[in-house]
């Protein structure tokens, strides 16, 4: 007898709501880093998601409307492609695992979709035992400019710290170079604001290099912050809210980039959200069939909100 599960309405919605709380328990750290915003059609003006306005002072008796239009510098967040993943569910795999939330099935797919959303904002690519690289948008990457989304910008020459920096061969993650890129975006006026945050994600070699400056530094450090750094917790040290990850980028020296970025400077279009959906694939003997799918892209509002410092690793 033919082996067919039939995926009725209940299965559908019951493998919906499932992708969706195993996505939110995951908790891409990535995504409460960034500006996430809905996004429809071809695409979409950042400039008028997020822009900065100055302040003006009037005069006593002053019967004037103040006229304070925000400047209007056209970037854009293009419709991206799919992140996608799925499988047939075979004889071999029961059906009853692609409906259960806590199956290792239905979590390794969300996690590759996750995945996807966390290398988009960075502006990076990464297969399985690949080192990752660059690619558009993102942190790191082009980003669509002009008046129509028709040419792109790459990050500035500028924003990039050396790895020699503040003497000597070249280094790994110092204070100096930490000092320097985020003096440089604070004289651009980012990570002043109350409501602005600055963050940097850092792999395990740049970590160490951070325990082995928290431990330097002493007492001027809170042992808190320190002791969640050295546990790989997300935390705060040294005035920037540190993340970890294994998919950052080398350039072409084979120094590791680390970017440094102001939260309301990095917007995350969502087309659509991470979503599931089960059917019987009439294509493949019937077999029910699950997908994973998204539509995220990224980009950089301002340049000056952006920092890379590049990192020597032993």
């Amino acid at each position: 007898m033919a082996y067919e599960q039939l995926v009725e309405a209940h299965h559908k919605l019951t493998y919906s709501d499932n992708v969706q709380m195993v996505a939110q328990q995951l908790m891409n750290p990535l995504r409460s880093a960034v500006t996430v915003v809905p996004c429809d059609g071809e695409a979409k003006n950042m400039a008028d998601l997020i822009d900065e306005v100055d302040y003006q002072e009037g005069d006593d008796y002053e019967r004037r409307n103040p006229d304070n239009p925000p400047e209007r510098s056209r970037r854009w967040l293009i419709r991206p492609t799919v992140v996608q993943s799925g499988q047939l569910i075979t004889k071999e795999e029961k059906f009853d695992q692609a409906m259960d939330p806590t199956s290792k099935l239905l979590s390794a797919h969300v996690k590759a979709c996750e995945r996807g959303v966390f290398d988009r904002i960075l502006g990076v690519r990464k297969k399985k035992g690949q080192e990752a690289t660059l690619a558009d948008g993102g942190i790191f990457g082009r980003v669509a400019e002009g008046k129509t989304p028709g040419t792109t910008k790459a990050l500035p020459a500028a924003n990039y710290v050396a790895a020699n920096y503040g003497g000597g061969s070249a280094v790994g993650l110092t204070l100096a170079k930490m000092r320097k890129a985020t003096e440089a975006m604070e004289l651009e006026n980012f990570g002043l604001e109350t409501d602005d945050e600055i963050y940097g994600i850092i792999t395990p070699k740049q970590k160490t290099d951070l325990i082995n400056l928290a431990v330097a530094t002493g007492s001027n450090l809170n042992p808190f912050e320190v002791e969640n750094i050295k546990k790989g917790k997300p935390g705060e040290l040294l005035g920037i809210n540190w993340l970890f990850t294994n998919r950052l980028p080398v350039d072409s020296s084979g120094h590791r980039l680390i970017p440094l970025w102001s939260k309301a400077n990095i917007i995350c279009g969502m087309w659509q959200d991470v979503e599931g959906i089960i059917f019987n694939d009439s294509s493949a003997k019937n077999l029910p069939r699950a997908l994973v799918d998204c539509y995220p892209t990224c980009g950089r509002v301002e340049d000056g909100g952006v920092r890379v410092i590049r990192c020597a690793e032993a």
